[in-house]
This record gives C-alpha cells, sequence and structure tokens, in this order.
C-alpha cells in the first residue's frame, strides 16, 4: 500500500508538498509554475510536479491532506486583493462582510467547498481519503515538528496572522508526549489585520507588502514611534489573563476601515510604520512573556503570517525569559501544508517517527539537457568552469553582482543562495546598481547578508546562539558593520542574516570561504534572483530570461557561467 501524502494549501500564496515515512520529498509553491506571484487559488501545477518528483501518480496517493477547515480555492488576482479591502469601505460591502456572508456561514457551513471537491476530481485524486486540519493547529504542528530539536523536550509553540478557521492567534504546549492548546484568540481580536490594513491604507498591496512597512520603521524617531503607538493602542491590546488579544472597540478589527483612515489623515508615513511596528513588537513580546510564565517553558517556536516580522522576532529572542525562539521559514498559509503533511505522518506513524525540517531546499532542481539547451542557444557568451566556485568567487571579489541559479530551488519567500542575486557588500554603491539593474527595491529597503554560520559572532551580536538558516530574524551587528555595509540597515545598522550551514548548501557554503580567501570577509549580500513583481526564477530558461531584461551581466546556471557584455 502506498504511503505517499499530498498536502496542499489553495487560498492565498498556494503551494503543495508530497511526502512519506521517510520524510519530504518536495514542496513547491504555485507561483512559481505560473509566474503569478503570490498565486491566490486552488495548487494544480504544484500539485502536478510533487507527484512528478515523486514519481507517482494520483493513484499512488494514499491520503491528501490541507490545513484549513474552509477552503476557498477560487482564483484572486494582485486587484482581486485590493479590491477586496476597497470593498469594505463601502455601504455595500459592510452589508456583504458583517452581514451577509456570516448569515450564509450560518446557514451553509460548507459554503465554497464544492470548488475544492472539483479540484481533487479532476487531478484524479477522489480515491484518496480526504483530511482537513485546523488552521491554527496545522500552523502549530509546523513549527513544532518542523523546528524541534529533541521530541523529550517541551516547547512553548505559538501562532499568530490575519485569520484562519476564526482564529488569529493560539498557544500551545507541544513535546514529550503532550500537545496542549492554552489560549485562543478569535479573528475579531486580530493583530495581524491591524497590520494589513495600514498596509493598505498607507498605499501598498496588502498580504504582500507589509515587509515595506517594516523596513521604513527604524527611520523615525523614538519620540515619533512612540506618538504614533498610542493610535493602535486604542484600538487593541491584552485579555486580562495576558493569553489572549482583546479588542478595545464594539467593531471587530478587520471593521475599523474608517477609523484608521481618519487617525491617518495628517500622520507623516514613517510615522505611521513606526508606530506600527512598535505596536506589534508590545503586543508579541508580552504576550509571549506572559505564556511563558503561565507554561513555564522557555524554548519557543512560532508559525502564521505575523512572524514574517523580522524585527519582532529579534525582540522575542531578546526577552530574558525566552532560553530559544525560532520561527518556522516562510511561516506565511505558504507553509500549511507542512504541517498538514507532519500532522496525517504523526497519526499514521507516531509522534517520533516525525523528522525535523533539514532544510528548505525541496524544489525541483536544474533539468541537465534543458539547462545546457538554454546555455548554448542564449546568444550570450558561456563557459564551463572545472572550478565553479573558485570562478563564481572571482565574479564576486571584481565588484560585479553574481546571479545564481544552481541545484534546488529553495521553498518560501527568502532566497537562500540557490535562487539568489550576490555581490560583495562592502560596495556601499552596490544597492543602487541592483537596484538599477534588476530588483526595483523601494529606496528605504536593505538587503540582507550571507554567513557562514561558524563565523557569524565575527560580525553578529548573537549571545544565545539563535539559529537563523532561513532568514527569520534580524541580529545587531559588531563594530565592523563597514564591511557589509550594503547589507546592513542603513537607519538602525541590523541585518536579515541568513546564517549558512554546510550541510545544508556544500557549493554555496564554499563560495562563502572562497570570497573570505580573497577579500578577508566571510559575508556577501544575498537577494533574491527575480524581476520586480515576479516569482523567484525556477529554471534555466527562466534565469537567462531575466539576465537579458535587466542589467545583470554574470549568471551561474548549473555548471554553467554565462557573462552579457
Amino acid at each position: 500500500m502506498s504511503e505517499l501524502i499530498l498536502a496542499f494549501h489553495a487560498g492565498h500564496n498556494s503551494s503543495a508538498v508530497i511526502g512519506d515515512r521517510r520524510g519530504l520529498i518536495m514542496a513547491m509553491q504555485e507561483e512559481r509554475l505560473t509566474q503569478d506571484k503570490n498565486y491566490w487559488g486552488f495548487p494544480k501545477q504544484a500539485i502536478k510536479a510533487c507527484l512528478a518528483e515523486a514519481g507517482a501518480t494520483a493513484k499512488d496517493v494514499s491520503a491528501v491532506v490541507c490545513g484549513g477547515e474552509r477552503i476557498i480555492s477560487r482564483y484572486h488576482t494582485r486587484d482581486d486583493v485590493i479590491e477586496s479591502y476597497r470593498r469594505q469601505e463601502t455601504v455595500l460591502g459592510k452589508l456583504r462582510q458583517r452581514v451577509a456572508m456570516p448569515l450564509v456561514m450560518a446557514v451553509f457551513p460548507k459554503y465554497g467547498q464544492s470548488g475544492l471537491t472539483e479540484h481533487i476530481d479532476e487531478l484524479g485524486l477522489q480515491h484518496a481519503k480526504l483530511e482537513h486540519y485546523d488552521h491554527h493547529t496545522t500552523h502549530a504542528v509546523t513549527a513544532y515538528y518542523g523546528l524541534r530539536k529533541n521530541p523529550d523536550e517541551k516547547y512553548l509553540v505559538v501562532t499568530c496572522d490575519g485569520a484562519g478557521d476564526n482564529a488569529c492567534a493560539t498557544i500551545w504546549v507541544m513535546g514529550r508526549g503532550q500537545r496542549e492548546e492554552i489560549a485562543r484568540t478569535h479573528w475579531d481580536h486580530s493583530l495581524g489585520a491591524i497590520y494589513s490594513w495600514i498596509t493598505y491604507a498607507t498605499g501598498f498591496v496588502p498580504l504582500e507588502h507589509e515587509y515595506k512597512l517594516m523596513g521604513m520603521a527604524p527611520y523615525a524617531s523614538e519620540k515619533a514611534q512612540e506618538e504614533s503607538a498610542g493610535m493602535f493602542r486604542q484600538w487593541l491590546g491584552l485579555s486580562p489573563d495576558g493569553l489572549t488579544y482583546q479588542k478595545k472597540t464594539e467593531k471587530r478589527i478587520n471593521d475599523l476601515s474608517s477609523e484608521i483612515f481618519d487617525e491617518l489623515r495628517g500622520r507623516r508615513f514613517d510615522h505611521v510604520c513606526a508606530g506600527l511596528q512598535r505596536f506589534t513588537e508590545e503586543m508579541l513580546t508580552q504576550w509571549i512573556s506572559n505564556a511563558v510564565k503561565k507554561t513555564g517553558v522557555h524554548k519557543v517556536l512560532a508559525a502564521g503570517g505575523v512572524f514574517m516580522n523580522v524585527k519582532a522576532n529579534k525582540r522575542i529572542g531578546e526577552l530574558p525569559e525566552v532560553e530559544s525562539f525560532e520561527a518556522f521559514p516562510s511561516c506565511g498559509d505558504e507553509t500549511l501544508p507542512f504541517g498538514a503533511f507532519w500532522a496525517e505522518s504523526a497519526k499514521r506513524w507516531g509522534d517520533a517517527e516525525v523528522k525535523p525540517l533539514e532544510h528548505f531546499y525541496l524544489g525541483d532542481d536544474l533539468d541537465p539537457k534543458a539547462t545546457e539547451e538554454s546555455v548554448k542557444s542564449s546568444g550570450l557568451r558561456w563557459e564551463r568552469p572545472d572550478n565553479m566556485v573558485a570562478a563564481a568567487t572571482e565574479i564576486l571579489v571584481s565588484g560585479e553582482p553574481l546571479a545564481r541559479c544552481a541545484g534546488r530551488m529553495e521553498f518560501g519567500a527568502r532566497a537562500l543562495g540557490n535562487r539568489s542575486i550576490l555581490a560583495d557588500p562592502k560596495n556601499s554603491d552596490v544597492v543602487r546598481v541592483i537596484n538599477q539593474m534588476v530588483k526595483k527595491r523601494d529606496f528605504w529597503m536593505p538587503f540582507a547578508p550571507m554567513v557562514q554560520e561558524e563565523r557569524q559572532h565575527d560580525y553578529l551580536v548573537n549571545p544565545k546562539n539563535h539559529t537563523s538558516p532561513y532568514m527569520m530574524m534580524t541580529f545587531d551587528t559588531k563594530s565592523n558593520f563597514r564591511d557589509f555595509i550594503s547589507a546592513v540597515h542603513n537607519a538602525d545598522l541590523t541585518c536579515r542574516a541568513q546564517l549558512l550551514k554546510r550541510t545544508q548548501n556544500p557549493e554555496m557554503h564554499d563560495i562563502l570561504g572562497e570570497f573570505e580567501k580573497r577579500t578577508g570577509r566571510a559575508v556577501v549580500l544575498n537577494t533574491s534572483f527575480n524581476l520586480h513583481g515576479w516569482p523567484i526564477v525556477r529554471t534555466a530558461a527562466e534565469a537567462i530570461h531575466v539576465v537579458k531584461e535587466s542589467g545583470l551581466r554574470h549568471l551561474q546556471v548549473g555548471p554553467y557561467l554565462v557573462h552579457k557584455s
């Protein structure tokens, strides 16, 4: 009998995962195959890719699982997302959101689910058992099984996002045979909803551009931060026991659009961002501190989209009562399939059999034949070096950025070296150069550094030795920050560092080592390899296309180096 488990997420940034008793085989986001960034809909192509990687057909799948009780699988464009926020400000939108939809859901609990069944039948998966896991339980399971170091240890597991299955935050104790939910916050009291509404109100795309507000926050003064934070404190706080969020208004948080727009009128953009970030950090740190005191568990794991806020993660990790802290990589809803897969695995084979995450290079590798054909038909100069590490490093040492498309593609929002643009971070002008070449990144947004894990203490302040292989936390930098200034936030001199383990990516680790031999510096700049507004590249053909359409001049694609005049 087949042991294959197929897990999927069919909402915003949809994705799929496949694996068996031995662990994960592949994980794929639909956006990488459709070229529709943050694809919202059913992950049909991702499921097909997972089956192909496993060498399986639909009939070989024994279970289909998803991290949500209700799955809205209808396709949404980015404009649809923006329109859904705009509509909530209108009379008809308010009636629909606050009256009609709650009534429909109360009368027809299965409303909207027929589309999901149609998709599953179309793929030939109707024979497999379909299992739904609660949204926030799945987030919690993702963090616990993916990041735990020892099944015999207890962990405090927290989740926080905009909303999912009528909740927005949970607190758990997991480990040593225990899985106990301590507290759950209803989505009427959502911290994530405030952040998304401010993202929309400041002219950005909600559910996508929240990180841009976080990046702007350090530029405002201490006084401006505190003044603006007060605006948010009037809407949301914590319950008397400190374990759930609690709105301070009659309206639910997601219905505060009018109040939000009234409060923002006349306020400076950077002050708003700073106040929002301070408020978010206050809420999360106090909430988690209360949870630690309540449970007596000091090792903390986290998941849910709010924990993509790497600045807040830094503050959490610094709490004296927190012994260790780690957020699951790319912990928005795109990683719900991981939790669904692990939950089903634990149910089938037992808790101790679930293997933790070893790395995040879970996409497909380059096809050798297709790569060779793409390189040789590109019309660009190419070579196949005997020593790729030395040749790639030579380009970085010369001061030129190098695009790298090699090995299995990383999953999630962060480029981790295999689909990255690399550069010498000591060159203070490299940010401008890369932005002009390809990224078109907002002028206030920093790039990130990659450093060998064993060399981190030469550059970063990390007294608790928090792990950061997936860029889920920022760190203060040491006095030699000018050695990698282009990968440091200009306003507060922090950085969102990737601490690279050799076991996770040997060739990229060797490039870092060779770069240090040549320059004396063990840090390179790392940013995602994509055109602005598009997903990270996947194939050799896509990588070469980006080089042709941008100012990039050098590309490693598998065993080849490609150069553009």
